[in-house]
């Protein structure tokens, strides 16, 4: 692997400005954390808690101010950070080039996988970003527990349009080629179908329906309400994550058995490593995902299926 190179931008980067490098490692350190991937799912749980706590503490009408002040200073505050943002960027985008060539020079074949991420990036008004992740834990090769490193991920900068592709170390190895392009393509579909957009909407009407449910389900009626949010999150997580497995399946299925057997050690170690009280989030985790299994089928079905459609569509 060649190591990290920080090329010179070609202006100078204003003192408040993060490089691309500082962003890469806070995002990387963000995807390994735990507490930071089952937020989504934690959150409908506490914004249901707090709407039924404060309409037991002080009545439904107050309560129901409270979620009306909430929903407005949240969307004051989110217009001031996007115009903060615009006025004077925090990020030097001119020293992001350099980790694109990193990918590209250790795993060259996976050069139009790429193009084809920053073009489907580029339909939806975003500019992508490749940064190679590396391990952020400290621990040798054999117990590391940074999942990232032998997976991908999309994540967007709030209140700009700029998209990071993380892509793992282990991962970029050109042993693991296949899932490499597999994992690629899922993360392109989600780019294709808005998913990230959608993301932020479904989450935050999620958070509202969860508080209102809190507000208006009396005594232990608020346990249905509960179950039926969550169980929607999972259904529409679900959903989301099985439509980008099978747009993968269909060009690159070979890569999906791989792709999971590579991870399957590394997860085993993160889950060995936590706490007792960090058990809990690895569930919501788990839950916000299909099963393996399912995930397995449905990728090798598509695979098989995909010369028969592709047949079809030329007939």
């Amino acid at each position: 692997m060649p190591t990290t190179r920080t090329r010179p931008s070609s202006r100078p980067r204003k003192p408040q400005q993060k490089t691309f490098h500082e962003l890469g490692e806070e995002l990387t350190a963000k995807a390994n954390s735990l507490s930071f991937q089952s937020g989504p799912f934690v959150m409908p749980m506490l914004s249901i808690a707090v709407g039924f706590g404060l309409s037991a503490l002080a009545g439904q009408l107050i309560a129901l101010a409270c979620w009306a002040g909430l929903v407005l200073l949240s969307q004051i505050g989110w217009a001031i950070k996007k115009s903060r943002i615009k006025r004077s960027p925090t990020i030097d985008w001119d020293s992001a080039a350099s980790y694109e060539q990193d990918l590209l020079s250790v795993v060259p074949d996976v050069a139009d996988a790429v193009a084809q991420s920053r073009t489907a990036a580029r339909h939806r008004g975003y500019d992508l970003h490749v940064y190679p992740t590396r391990c952020c834990c400290g621990h040798p090769e054999d117990e590391c527990t940074c999942v990232m490193r032998w997976s991908a991920g999309t994540l967007p900068l709030a209140g700009t349009r700029h998209v990071i592709l993380l892509v793992g170390d282990q991962l970029m190895h050109p042993a693991n080629l296949e899932s490499l392009r597999f994992v690629l393509a899922h993360e392109r579909a989600h780019l294709r179908c808005t998913h990230m957009a959608a993301h932020w909407i479904r989450m935050t009407i999620l958070a509202d329906v969860a508080m209102l449910t809190g507000i208006f389900s009396p005594g232990l009626t608020v346990l249905a309400g509960l179950a039926g949010v969550l169980l929607l999150h999972v259904a529409v997580s679900w959903a989301l994550e099985l439509a980008c497995d099978t747009a993968a399946a269909a060009i690159h299925g070979n890569g999906a058995s791989g792709y999971w057997a590579l991870t399957r050690p590394v997860r085993r170690r993160r889950a060995a490593a936590l706490r007792w009280w960090q058990r809990p989030l690895l569930l919501t985790l788990l839950l916000m995902h299909p099963p393996k299994a399912i995930r397995l089928r449905v990728c090798a079905y598509v695979h098989q299926l995909a010369p028969t459609l592709t047949d079809s569509n030329r007939a």
